[in-house]
C-alpha cells in the first residue's frame, strides 16, 4: 500500500508543477514570432494575462474542491483534477489565438487549484500515522522534482520554432499517467467510514498499516481509528450539510486550526519567495510576477557567466528539490515546529542580507534602471551581487526545508466533518496571497526600492515566526482523529 501511495506521489503533483515551471520557458518562446506561427509575439499585457490567469483560476477551484470531495469522494475528485489538466494542457498546445491560450491557462488553473487542495488531504487520510509526515513531505519532494524536469523540458525546446506548443503538450503526459495510476489506488478510508462503509474502510486500513487480516493487533489499531472517526461524526449529532459545516468550522478548536493553516499558507507566499520557475521569462522582460524574491537572480547569474536564461532557473529549482529532500530527514528527527522555527530564522537573516546588499548595487534607482545597469555593465557584478546570489540560494534552501512543504500538512489539523471545507479555505489563502504578491511586488520595488521591499519581507517572516512559536503545535506521531481532539481541548 505504501508503494501505491508513492506511485501516486510520483505523478500526482508533477502535472501542476510541470505547468508552473513550463510557463516561464513557454513565455520566452512566445516572445518571438515566426513566419509559420499563427500567433504573433505576445505583448506585455498579454504575457501578464497568460501568467496571472492560472492563479485566479486555481483560487476559484481551491475554494470548492473540498466540498466536491466530500460529496463524491477524494479519489474521483483527483481524477477530475487530472482530467481537467490534460484538457487544459492540450488546449494550450493547439491554441490558434492568444485568447485560446488564456482559456487553456484558465482550465489548467482549475486542475492545479483543485489538486493542491485534495491530493495532500488524500495522502493524509490514507497514510499510516508513523509515516504521515514523510509521505506528505514526499509530495513536496516530487513537486520540486517536477520543477526540475519541467525546466529540462523547457531547455530542450527553448530554441525550437513554436517550442511552446511542445512544452505545453508534454505537460499533459504526467497527468494522463496519474489517471491510469488512480485505478490501482483505493478511496480514502476516512471518507468511506464517514459514509458508513466501515467494512471497506477497515480493509484499506489493514493494508495501509501492513497487517495481516487475522492479526490481533490489526483489530485493535483499526478499531481505534474507526471509533475515532465515529466520535468525530457523532459529536455533531445529525446530518451535517454545507451550511452547518461553516458553523462547525468556526467554533472550538477548529477555528484555531483554520487560523494556523490559513496563516501558514498565506505566509508561504507573503514571505517573499519567488515562483522560481518564472525566471526565464523575467530574464527576457520583467513584467509580472506570481511571487517575489529572486527576480533579480537571472541578472546575477547572467553576470556570472550563465548565458541561457533557463540555466539559472534550473540551478535554483535543483536547490529547491535537494533541500526539500533533506526535510525528509529533518522533520521526522526534530518535528515540524522546530524545523519551521529554525528555517524561518535562516530565511529572514538571508533576506536582511539581500536587502542590505542591494544598497550597494543601485541606490535610489527604479527597477528598470537596476536591471539595465546590472545587465549591461559587467563592472556592477561585484561583491554585493555575489552576496545577493549566495543569500538568495541559502534562502531557497531554508524555504524548501520548512515553509515550502510543511503548510501542506494542513489536513491533519481538521476533524473529518469539516476537513474538506477547512482545507479548501486554507489553500485558497495560498492562491489569493500568491496573486496579491504578484500584483504589488513591482509597485513596491518602484516606490520603496529593493532594500526596503526586502526589509518588508523580513518583517513578514519575523511576524510569521512569532506566530509559529506561539500557536503551532507538533502533531507528529498523533493519530489523525486525536489531532482534532487535541485542538478541541486547547480551544480556538
Amino acid at each position: 500500500m505504501v508503494v501505491s501511495i508513492l506511485n501516486l506521489l510520483c505523478e500526482s503533483y508533477l502535472h501542476s508543477t510541470d505547468d508552473t515551471a513550463i510557463i516561464s520557458s513557454g513565455l520566452v518562446s512566445l516572445s518571438t514570432s515566426s513566419p509559420s506561427e499563427p500567433i504573433p509575439a505576445l505583448t506585455t499585457s498579454q504575457k501578464s494575462l497568460v501568467t496571472s490567469i492560472t492563479s485566479l483560476s486555481a483560487l476559484v477551484s481551491s475554494l470548492v474542491a473540498g466540498s466536491i470531495s466530500d460529496l463524491i469522494g477524494r479519489k474521483p475528485t483527483i481524477f477530475f483534477c487530472a482530467l481537467v489538466f490534460v484538457v487544459g494542457a492540450l488546449w494550450q498546445a493547439l491554441s490558434p489565438t492568444v485568447t485560446q491560450i488564456v482559456i487553456g491557462r484558465w482550465i489548467v488553473g482549475l486542475g492545479v487549484g483543485c489538486g493542491s487542495t485534495i491530493i495532500p488531504m488524500y495522502i493524509t487520510e490514507l497514510s499510516p500515522t508513523h509515516l504521515r509526515p514523510q509521505l506528505i513531505t514526499m509530495n513536496a519532494v516530487f513537486i520540486t522534482f517536477g520543477q526540475v524536469i519541467a525546466n529540462l523540458v523547457g531547455l530542450a525546446f527553448s530554441h525550437t520554432e513554436s517550442g511552446w506548443r511542445q512544452m505545453f503538450a508534454i505537460g499533459a503526459l504526467p497527468a494522463a499517467i496519474q489517471i491510469l495510476l488512480l485505478f490501482a489506488l483505493p478511496e480514502s478510508p476516512r471518507y468511506l467510514a464517514s459514509k458508513g462503509k466501515r467494512e471497506q474502510a477497515s480493509l484499506i486500513l489493514t493494508k495501509v498499516y501492513g497487517f495481516k487480516q487475522d492479526d490481533s493487533k490489526t483489530g485493535r489499531v483499526v478499531d481505534n481509528i474507526l471509533r475515532g472517526i465515529d466520535r468525530s461524526i457523532k459529536k455533531e449529532q445529525g446530518e451535517v450539510n454545507l451550511v452547518r459545516k461553516w458553523s462547525i468550522l468556526f467554533k472550538r478548536g477548529n477555528r484555531r486550526a483554520l487560523y494556523i493553516c490559513g496563516g501558514l499558507q498565506a505566509l508561504q507566499q507573503l514571505c517573499g519567495f519567488v515562483c522560481i520557475n518564472l525566471f526565464p521569462f523575467y530574464m527576457h522582460q520583467l513584467t509580472y510576477s506570481q511571487n517575489a524574491l529572486i527576480y533579480y537572480s537571472p541578472t546575477i547569474y547572467s553576470g556570472l557567466g550563465f548565458k541561457d536564461p533557463i540555466l539559472p532557473s534550473l540551478a535554483l529549482t535543483t536547490t529547491n528539490f535537494l533541500f526539500t529532500l533533506t526535510s525528509l530527514i529533518l522533520i521526522p528527527k526534530f518535528g515540524k515546529r522546530k524545523v519551521l522555527l529554525w528555517s524561518m530564522t535562516i530565511m529572514w537573516v538571508s533576506l536582511l542580507i539581500v536587502g542590505y546588499a542591494f544598497r550597494f548595487v543601485a541606490t535610489q534607482q527604479s527597477l528598470p534602471s537596476i536591471l539595465d545597469q546590472t545587465m549591461t555593465s559587467p563592472n556592477n557584478h561585484n561583491t554585493a551581487l555575489n552576496v545577493i546570489l549566495i543569500s538568495t540560494t541559502i534562502y531557497v534552501a531554508a524555504y524548501a526545508i520548512g515553509l515550502g512543504n510543511i503548510p501542506w500538512q494542513q489536513a491533519e489539523m481538521f476533524p473529518l466533518v469539516v476537513r474538506g471545507l477547512g482545507t479548501s479555505l486554507a489553500t485558497s489563502c495560498n492562491w489569493s496571497s500568491n496573486f496579491i504578491v504578484g500584483a504589488t511586488f513591482l509597485g513596491l520595488i518602484e516606490g520603496a526600492g529593493a532594500s526596503y521591499t526586502f526589509l518588508m519581507f523580513v518583517v513578514v517572516c519575523i511576524l510569521g515566526q512569532c506566530g509559529v512559536y506561539w500557536r503551532y503545535p507538533d502533531t507528529d506521531g498523533i493519530e489523525l482523529e486525536d489531532v482534532a481532539e487535541m485542538f478541541d481541548r486547547e480551544g480556538g
